[in-house]
C-alpha cells in the first residue's frame, strides 16, 4: 500500500461523502526474478536459483479525525523460491496470509507518522500459528524541516521462525521542485522520481526483497526455516489517478544476496550466496 496524500484527503473529507474517495481498495502485484546461480559459501558453485512471487491484497481507509486513519489490510501471497540442488527440502511452491494493521497521523505539526503491525500464517499451518507464523512491526516518522526537504527515523522489526532483528529506519527526501523526488530511507525505499504530468510518473528506483519461512514437516530436513534476501535497481512507470488508481510497471536488475537455510530449532546453518539476474514486475490498486 502506498502512502496518499493524506493532507489533501484530509481537507477534502471535510466538505464530501467518505465514499467520494473509493474508501475500499483491492488490488494485486506481480514479480519474478531470472534464474541466478547459487554459490555455497566456503565451497563452490551449487545449482541455481529461482524466485517469484504473486499477491492479492484488500484494504479499506478508516478515518478517526481529521488527521488520522486506520488501515486494516488482508493480503494473500504465493512465492516460488527453487534451488535446483537444495540438500534439506524439496518444496518450492510456498503460500501464507498476512492481516496488517498500518495507523498513519498528521496530527503533530510537520510530522507524518506511520505505525504498522502485521502477521503472516502458512495458509498449510493455521493450526501452528506458533511455529508457521511471523510478526512485523514498523514505527516510522517523517519531519518537514524545510518544505524542500524532510527526514525520516523508527524502527523496523520481525520475531518468528526461530530469529528475530530489529533494523532502524533512517534516511531523507528532498523535493526541489513540483517534478523532482529524492528518496534514500533505509531499509525501505530508495528513488529518483520525475512527474512527467499529474497522473505519469517515471523513476529510478532500489528494490529490497526479503523472504523468511519454514518448509514443511514432510521434507529431508523436517520444518527447516530459510531465509532469502537481495537487492535491486529498476526503471519503474507510475500511473496515479488520485485515490482511484494506482498501476506500476517496472523492469531492472537484481544484484543477488544470500540466501540460508536452518534446522527446525534454527540451528546448523548452510549459508550460501546467490548471484545477479534480471526482473520484472507490475502492481495494481483499484478503489471502489
Amino acid at each position: 500500500m502506498k502512502i496518499v496524500p493524506f493532507l489533501l484527503l484530509a481537507a477534502s473529507l471535510q466538505a464530501e461523502s467518505l465514499w467520494d474517495y473509493h474508501p475500499i481498495h483491492g488490488g494485486g502485484s506481480a514479480i519474478a526474478l531470472g534464474q541466478a546461480n547459487v554459490d555455497v559459501r566456503d565451497d563452490r558453485q551449487e545449482g541455481n536459483i529461482v524466485y517469484n512471487k504473486v499477491n492479492a491484497f484488500l484494504y479499506a481507509l478508516v478515518p478517526i479525525s481529521r488527521t488520522s486513519y486506520f488501515f486494516p489490510r488482508v493480503e494473500w501471497n504465493t512465492f516460488t523460491l527453487n534451488w535446483n540442488k537444495n540438500p534439506k527440502f524439496h518444496e518450492t511452491r510456498f503460500n501464507y496470509v498476512q492481516f496488517a494493521l498500518t495507523f498513519l497521523s498528521t496530527a503533530i505539526e510537520k510530522w507524518r507518522w506511520i505505525a504498522r503491525a502485521d502477521y503472516n500464517i502458512d495458509t498449510k499451518h493455521f493450526s501452528q500459528a506458533k511455529t508457521y507464523g511471523l510478526f512485523s512491526a514498523l514505527l516510522w516518522g517523517t519531519h518537514e524541516m524545510h518544505r524542500k526537504w524532510h527526514y525520516h527515523v523508527g524502527a523496523l522489526g520481525y520475531t518468528g521462525f526461530e530469529g528475530q532483528e530489529v533494523y532502524p529506519v533512517i534516511g531523507f527526501d528532498f523535493s526541489p521542485n513540483k517534478k523532482w523526488m529524492f528518496q534514500i530511507v533505509f531499509p525501505i525505499t530508495y528513488s529518483i522520481e520525475y512527474s512527467l504530468t499529474k497522473e505519469w510518473k517515471l523513476s529510478l528506483r532500489g528494490r529490497p526483497l526479503k523472504e523468511r519461512f519454514r518448509a514443511s514437516e514432510f521434507e529431508p530436513q523436517p520444518g527447516s526455516v530459510f531465509s532469502y534476501s537481495s537487492m535491486g535497481a529498476e526503471l519503474n512507470i507510475h500511473y496515479e489517478k488520485f485515490l482511484r488508481l494506482e498501476a506500476e510497471l517496472f523492469a531492472g536488475y537484481n544484484f543477488g544476496g544470500a540466501f540460508y537455510i536452518k534446522d527446525r530449532t534454527g540451528s546448523h546453518p548452510l549459508y550460501t550466496d546467490v548471484q545477479s539476474s534480471p526482473y520484472l514486475g507490475a502492481t495494481l490498486n483499484y478503489g471502489f
